[in-house]
């Protein structure tokens, strides 16, 4: 079936009820043990809240080598990243991913956040799903999930794949995806996990799918987010008018392309697949599908401080 198109609908943006109070802080502190030189093998260490992407000395090394060199006399650098990592998703070994080429739209993105941001900006309130990034609670404390069964016509859809709290694709992701392109609701797919996951094989090419962006900021760069968002068509917005004015980055750009001239796709797997199959058996832990995560009584747990403790 042809797919469907944006909305042409112009709410106004939801109202922001204010970040993470105190209580939720102190919570998330006693609850999480934050990655640091103190790291100990021990069960303390597992993260309950906020799960902390992987990362460890080789990205240090990394910025180390690559900051002596000045991107900003090398011209425009936006077609080279976009090339490269069309060629970066292309060389995964461990995922699949296919339908790229029904969304022939790529444009530069500072982070999956600023595609969030930007959907935000274009389509007001968006429909979101419980567990997802929590980023839209941060934005909204008194956001209003949807479910399968309450979806709203009147409002687009946002959907992580790999979803967070499953380390996986959403278990009812394509019943979801069936069920919007049957009511009209265009989709877009929040993929910053993707840089993070192994054994995952998801196709794009949904007709309800709309954009999708992916960011390599979990594989390691999260201090320099950059990634590519995908389009069927040039959506409106403040990401087209900064790719359309090259108005993007340059030295974050610079790092992306270095990051996956160097290390490649799919890093801390290649490099911590055993240990993590270690740690999961020795505290009796779920694997997931990514690097920095695992399962403890159906609840998600991060496992980061435990793999640089090996």
């Amino acid at each position: 079936p042809p797919p469907i198109f944006f909305s042409t609908h112009t709410p106004p943006p939801p109202i922001l009820s204010g970040l993470v109070g105190s209580e939720m802080c102190i919570r998330d502190r006693e609850k999480s043990m934050r990655d640091s030189e103190k790291r100990q093998y021990t069960k303390e260490w597992l993260q309950y809240e906020r799960q902390q992407p992987m990362y460890d000395n080789s990205i240090n090394e990394f910025y180390d080598k690559i900051f002596k060199n000045s991107p900003v006399h090398k011209g425009l650098l936006d077609d080279e990243f976009i090339s490269t990592f069309e060629n970066w998703l292309a060389e995964h070994q461990y995922s699949n991913f296919d339908g790229l080429d029904a969304f022939p739209i790529r444009h530069i993105i500072q982070g999956c956040t600023q595609f969030i941001d930007d959907l935000y900006q274009r389509c007001g309130d968006i429909q979101t799903f419980e567990k997802d990034y929590k980023y839209h609670w941060r934005l909204n404390n008194n956001i209003k999930y949807a479910t399968i069964d309450t979806l709203d016509l009147n409002k687009e859809v946002l959907i992580a794949m790999p979803f967070p709290y499953y380390g996986d694709v959403h278990p009812d992701m394509y019943e979801i995806l069936d069920k919007c392109y049957k009511l009209k609701i265009p989709v877009h797919i929040d993929s910053a996990w993707i840089s993070c996951i192994r054994d995952i094989n998801f196709n794009f090419d949904h007709p309800a799918i709309q954009t999708f962006g992916i960011s390599l900021s979990k594989g390691g760069i999260g201090g320099n987010r950059i990634g590519v968002r995908f389009a069927r068509k040039k959506p409106e917005g403040a990401i087209t008018i900064m790719n359309d004015f090259h108005m993007n980055q340059q030295p974050l750009m610079y790092i992306g392309l270095r990051f996956m001239q160097d290390f490649g796709p799919e890093y801390f797997w290649r490099k911590y697949e055993n240990k993590y199959y270690k740690v999961c058996e020795d505290f009796n832990l779920k694997p997931t599908k990514t690097v920095h995560l695992a399962i403890d009584n159906n609840e998600p747990v991060g496992i980061r401080p435990l793999l640089r403790a090996l």
